[in-house]
Parts: C-alpha cells; structure tokens; sequence
C-alpha cells in the first residue's frame, strides 16, 4: 500500500492573508499525470492567518478540513495541523510575496513533523 502524506497544493498570498491548502499524493499525483499543476486536485485541509503582523490585535488562526467524517484522508489532514500551519507562518513572517511561496511551497511534500 502506497504511503499517505499531504502536499502542498493551494497558497493566496496577500497582504493581511496567507492560506496554504493541501490535498494528499495520491490526488496529486493523479492531478500531475492528467498534465495538470496540481493545484486542482482536491483540497483537503486549509489553513489561514489572518491580520497584520504590525497591529495590536492578535493574528487570526483557522483551519478548514474539506473530508467527511469517516473519510480515511481526515485524519491525515488533521494530523498535519502544526505542519501547515508553521509553513504559513514561515511565509507571514517571512514577508513573501506570492510568487516566492510558490516556488518554495507547492508541491511540497508533509510527511512528518518540520522545522
């Protein structure tokens, strides 16, 4: 059985908003072989801050699973929750713009825990 991980597959990037969204590999693999980005495969999980790193009021964090209960790929995408969201937070505070998120993060591959 082929293993199971999330990748990268959906960023916005704009001024007071980052949202990385993921979908597994085995979706974007399929996605990549039809010839395609990969950016239409389907979105498991999303993951958004929003704010202003310079306002007094906190960064807001959320998460959206796009998986029904019982679906094999929800617990996947809930046990990835830090990973994608420390990736966002590399791109918030990292001040990127669209275009460098895109180069370093799409397609990246979440399969354990990163730095």
């Amino acid at each position: 059985m082929m293993e199971a991980f999330l990748v990268i597959n959906y960023l916005v990037v704009e001024k007071e908003l980052v949202l990385v969204g993921a979908t597994d590999n085995q979706r974007w693999d399929w996605d990549i072989k039809e010839g395609y980005s990969g950016a239409d495969a389907k979105t498991l999980v999303l993951v958004t801050l929003e704010g202003d790193l310079n306002s007094k009021y906190a960064i807001q964090e959320e998460a959206q699973f796009h998986c029904a209960p019982g679906d094999p790929l929800r617990k996947l995408a809930m046990n990835h929750l830090y990973e994608l969201f420390e990736i966002a937070w590399k791109i918030k505070r990292g001040h990127l713009d669209k275009i460098t998120a895109r180069q370093l993060y799409m397609g990246f591959e979440i399969r354990d825990n990163i730095d």
